[in-house]
């Protein structure tokens, strides 16, 4: 018994030590100013995104992308069913008409 109780002992500390979690990489929604640099999606408001990472969102009307001085990959739809995507580099503008839905977005 006190050897199980050992070796459940010696597994649990492996679990917590031995195993790291690797960084995450957490995109942040943050308030825009101008000059920044921050990816942008423009409706009817402005919505600015910083650092690394990705993010499911659900942005509607979007007219306009701005990549600010990040490499994004984006994917949008219509209301109609269309669907697409694409990577924009560093300060690329993409204007969308008919308007789309930004469903995700990643800072690379």
């Amino acid at each position: 018994m006190r050897t199980l109780a050992v070796l459940s002992s010696a597994a649990l500390a492996a679990s917590i030590i031995g195993v790291t979690a690797t960084p995450a990489l957490a995109i942040d929604n943050v308030r825009c100013s101008d000059g920044a640099g921050y990816t942008e999606i423009h409706n009817e408001k402005r919505h600015c995104f910083a650092n690394a990472g990705w993010q499911t969102v659900y942005i509607a009307n979007v007219h306009h992308v701005k990549a600010g001085n990040n490499r994004i990959m984006i994917s949008w739809y219509t209301t109609s069913g269309a669907s697409g995507g694409g990577t924009m580099e560093k300060w690329q503008e993409q204007d969308f008409s008919p308007r789309v839905i930004i469903k995700r977005i990643t800072i690379l």
